[in-house]
């Protein structure tokens, strides 16, 4: 491959109008996320992937996000509600046959009922969140998997980035597919372990597996599209082009997340 090439004018063009409206719609989400402060409904992890999924496949990211993941638009009053907390300044009633004194309660007792209020509360707590994260009984598979797909689309993106910058950066030989696990494997578990209430090693290896699989068919596509690009269109005239193999990646593993899906090894989450 020749030292230095120049792109056709016709696809410096379209790349640079794509990846503008790409930015754009990217940059929107993360308006509306704030505006919303969608940081207190959504899961964390949901949030960057959005964003980031923007950035290659931003039509369909924007499709699954206005249709399935975008936050309510919180008032003072459902707050509280939707978090599963009671606002400060609320007042609990008391029933009729509680005394109104809990000095006359042993000391052990009423300790005892705190304690097993607090647990109440926890499990309340959590319970609340689980659902808010949990897809509608009536959520096609389509949407589900695409934002399965999405995750590891993520740490793929990222593990490119930083990739390339630090070889930029060191002049040192460097794995891109390293990157992309070590960031998707992160993505695959902060998705997996709210939707269990598991955050030990054995959603870490839930997380690892899934990832493994599923950013390896991910690069079928990215690495095929890569090599048709190279060697079959241009006849390595030109450099490779990232950014249209991430969108063949995705639907490449497409097959690979819906399995992980159904069997389990992956959670359904919006």
């Amino acid at each position: 491959m020749k030292a230095t090439y120049n792109p056709p004018l016709s696809l410096t063009i379209i790349g640079t109008v794509l990846i503008g409206l790409a930015t754009l719609v990217a940059a929107w989400i993360t308006f509306d996320i704030i505006v919303r402060r969608g940081w207190k409904t959504m899961m964390a992890i949901m949030i960057p992937v959005y964003i980031l999924n923007a950035l290659y496949l931003a039509p369909i990211t924007l499709w699954t996000y206005l249709k399935y993941g975008r936050p309510e638009k919180l008032d003072g009053k459902m707050k509280w509600m939707d978090v599963g907390r009671t606002p400060a300044n609320t007042r609990i009633e008391q029933p009729p046959n509680t005394p109104a004194k809990q000095h006359d309660m042993p000391r052990m007792d009423r300790m005892d009922r705190m304690d097993h209020e607090a647990i109440n509360h926890s499990g309340m707590h959590h319970g609340t969140m689980h659902n808010m994260h949990m897809p509608s009984p009536d959520q096609p598979m389509f949407p589900t998997v695409t934002i399965a797909v999405c995750h590891c689309g993520a740490g793929c993106l990222l593990g490119d980035i930083v990739g390339e910058w630090l070889v930029f950066g060191t002049n040192a030989t460097l794995d891109d597919y390293a990157f992309a696990l070590l960031f998707g494997i992160v993505f695959q578990y902060f998705s997996i372990a709210p939707m269990s209430g598991d955050y030990g090693p054995k959603t870490l290896w839930r997380a690892a597996k899934a990832d493994f699989l599923s950013l390896t068919f991910f690069e079928i596509g990215l690495f095929g599209w890569m090599a048709i690009f190279q060697f079959g269109i241009f006849g390595q005239g030109l450099g490779m082009d990232n950014v249209v193999g991430m969108f063949f990646g995705h639907w490449t593993a497409f097959p690979i997340n819906w399995w992980l899906i159904t069997s389990k090894v992956k959670e359904r989450v919006v």
